[in-house]
């Protein structure tokens, strides 16, 4: 077999060279790799709202004890309201937006609610100030990443900081789950959170991939490598359980799921929820 598939290969590869001097063949291979991509996002990733994704039974999981929770993109804190609704423990929580209509609405929500501490604050890998484009009305998809945000999204300089100098202001030494949902920002929060992962002083972390990754110089590849390195396992989040992710056969998608890196001490509570390799 592999005597006749050498042949077979380097006829491919002579055809693959002849269609790609045609523009118009080009233009067809982007829109067909395009449409691909949006195949393997539906497959991977049902739906974005919070019921569907399964965010809530992990969320559940962990609140039923006394946990320390980050929001990283907090936006108006639905997240947070069903993490302080399910919580059958005692709970603490940091909520960290940078957006001032969400702020508003975010503030307004918990104003009475002592568990809660807002940080008026965008996080990603250090701290500084960074141009921010604000979607209207508490928008979604607001953003730090470059030629993401939407064409009606107001750019402004807003202030950065990183997981571990939250925590530390707080005067915490770790927290028991970090929900980041930062529009494509998502790996750079975590890479601001590195001696906390690396010491496993975090014990749940889920995290969005999608396009705005690409954007932003990080791969989901090098996200699970950080994590196992630290002996975190990685997975894709569905609303049916957790699942091992092929990344050989997937590879860089950038296109819409969520994750959760697990550490070894959270693991044995979320073992019955794992289903295997997808």
């Amino acid at each position: 077999m592999p005597i006749l598939f050498k042949p077979l290969r380097r006829l491919a590869d002579r055809m693959q060279r002849l269609v790609a001097r045609s523009r118009l063949m080009v233009s067809l291979a982007v829109l067909v790799r395009n449409q691909a991509r949006c195949v393997i996002k539906y497959h991977l990733a049902e739906s974005p709202d919070v019921g569907e994704t399964g965010e809530g039974w992990v969320r559940a999981i962990v609140v039923a004890q006394d946990a320390r929770l980050v929001d990283v993109g907090a936006n108006v804190g639905d997240w947070l309201a069903g993490a302080l609704a399910s919580a059958r423990g005692s709970i603490s929580a940091i909520a960290c937006e940078p957006s001032a209509s969400a702020l508003a609405r975010l503030r307004a929500r918990f104003v009475d609610d002592a568990r809660v501490h807002i940080v008026e604050a965008a996080l990603g890998d250090r701290a500084g100030e960074m141009a921010f484009v604000e979607e209207p009305e508490a928008g979604r998809g607001s953003t730090l990443v470059p030629g993401l945000g939407r064409l009606d999204g107001a750019a402004r300089s807003v202030a950065v900081t990183t997981l571990a100098a939250v925590l530390e202001r707080a005067g915490w030494d770790g927290a028991e789950m970090v929900k980041i949902d930062a529009e494509g920002f998502d790996g750079r929060v975590i890479l601001g959170g590195e001696a906390l992962v690396r010491e496993r002083h975090l014990g749940v972390v889920q995290f969005e991939y999608n396009r705005g990754w690409q954007l932003a110089a990080q791969t989901l590849y090098g996200t699970y490598r950080f994590f196992e390195d630290a002996g975190y396992r990685v997975f894709l989040l569905k609303r049916d359980g957790l699942y091992v992710l092929d990344y050989a056969r997937y590879e860089e998608y950038y296109e819409y799921s969520n994750f959760v890196a697990i550490s070894p001490t959270w693991m044995p509570r979320f073992a019955a929820f794992v289903r295997g390799t997808i």
